[in-house]
């Protein structure tokens, strides 16, 4: 038996569980806190299981400042065959990785990154290729796909962090003669966003906040990529801690910030007291946003805990139809399984990778379903 938990325990805030060390091999997720809401642990272990690979996926809840250490630590463990990132390392860990992958340079962030049989950690980016996938394909249990093409749409896109940078050149490539508006928070993120993707797709611009949310009446699909509507805690910059859950991302979001959460049940109720009427103006501003919209307007969200965010229930009951991050995620991580992490001990087990695509989204999605 190995002792990989206590070799990278140390650089996480949850515990790992005794199949990490019981494994041949192993990845997992590194985030913020992925061990209260992932659902690719379930997903990737059913994957595991349905082609005989032993093999565990856990999460890894990294914080920033022990980003670098827990990279080393990985790196250095037998068995260890890569990882998924998630918010807030997929910018931050391209630093620490000895190669990046050109699309996931060209995007500016990696959510995969696979382990060499020579060691080295290459980063790789499947957001893109999920988010088009989720939106164009049919998903399992579906009779048709979200959307029959994203030529000639006019797009709102929501956030410029890694899942944004990643939407912005995936939507961009399919545009065909429509457009993609991005804002942010942050307006010059945004504006940086804008220019980069305008390199490479026509049709790509930045606006602040109002000035965009005041274009959703010429808007056909809107976008969030942002964690506004997450369930779960955020630990701030600033060392305080905060939710985003309540609120939509269509209206500006000031959630009370925090410091302690020794007792999370106090915490939620003192937060809360000191939130809800931030979460009613919110509301109410984004549910006063929907009625500007197109009645064939339609909303993802990249967020899939909850399953259906406040944005995504407002658009619902205004008679949008609408669209979770559940697809995006099991096809970026189909993706990740078939073509990047796993693929080599795929073949070496004697599976034809590709062929087990449609298997692994199935078996995947299953499992997500089977998590609630």
């Amino acid at each position: 038996m190995s002792n990989r938990r206590a070799d990278i325990e140390p650089f996480l805030d949850n515990q790992l569980p005794n199949a990490v060390d019981n494994a041949k091999l192993f990845a997992g997720s590194a985030g913020e806190s992925p061990s209260k809401y992932s659902r690719s642990p379930s997903m990737w272990n059913a994957a595991f299981a349905e082609v005989g690979l032993d093999a565990h996926y856990v999460p890894f809840d990294v914080s920033s400042e022990n980003l670098k250490a827990f990279v080393e630590a990985v790196r250095q463990q037998p068995g260890f065959i890569g990882g998924n990132v998630t918010v807030p390392h997929k910018l931050a860990i391209m630093e620490l990785l000895d190669e990046i992958d050109p699309i996931a340079a060209q995007i500016g962030a990696v959510n995969t990154y696979a382990k060499q049989a020579d060691g080295r950690l290459i980063g790789y980016n499947s957001d893109a290729d999920g988010l088009l996938a989720s939106m164009l394909r049919t998903l399992p249990g579906n009779s048709e796909p979200f959307l029959d093409t994203l030529a000639g749409k006019h797009v709102l896109l929501l956030g410029s962090g890694g899942a944004g940078r990643a939407a912005a050149f995936a939507i961009g490539s399919r545009l065909e003669g429509g457009s993609i508006t991005i804002t942010n928070r942050t307006v010059s993120t945004a504006g940086e966003l804008a220019k980069q993707v305008s390199q490479a797709y026509q049709g790509v611009s930045a606006l602040p906040f109002d000035d965009a949310i005041g274009l959703l009446p010429e808007i056909d699909l809107v976008v969030n990529t942002s964690t506004v509507g997450q369930s779960g805690l955020r630990h701030l910059a600033s060392g305080r801690i905060s939710c985003l859950e309540p609120f939509s991302s269509l209206a500006v979001a000031e959630p009370a910030t925090l410091d302690d959460t020794t007792n999370q049940d106090a915490f939620y109720r003192e937060w809360f007291k000191q939130s809800h009427a931030a979460i009613a103006k919110n509301n109410t501003e984004a549910a006063r946003a929907l009625t500007t919209c197109k009645p064939t307007a339609v909303f993802m969200d990249a967020v899939y805990s909850p399953e259906e965010t406040t944005l995504l229930r407002q658009a619902r009951l205004s008679g949008r139809r609408t669209l979770n991050g559940k697809g995006m995620l099991i096809m970026q991580a189909a993706d990740s399984f078939i073509k990047r992490m796993t693929r080599p001990h795929l073949i070496e087990a004697g599976y034809e990778p590709d062929v087990l695509y449609n298997r692994v989204v199935a078996t995947m999605a299953a499992a997500f379903d089977a998590k609630k």
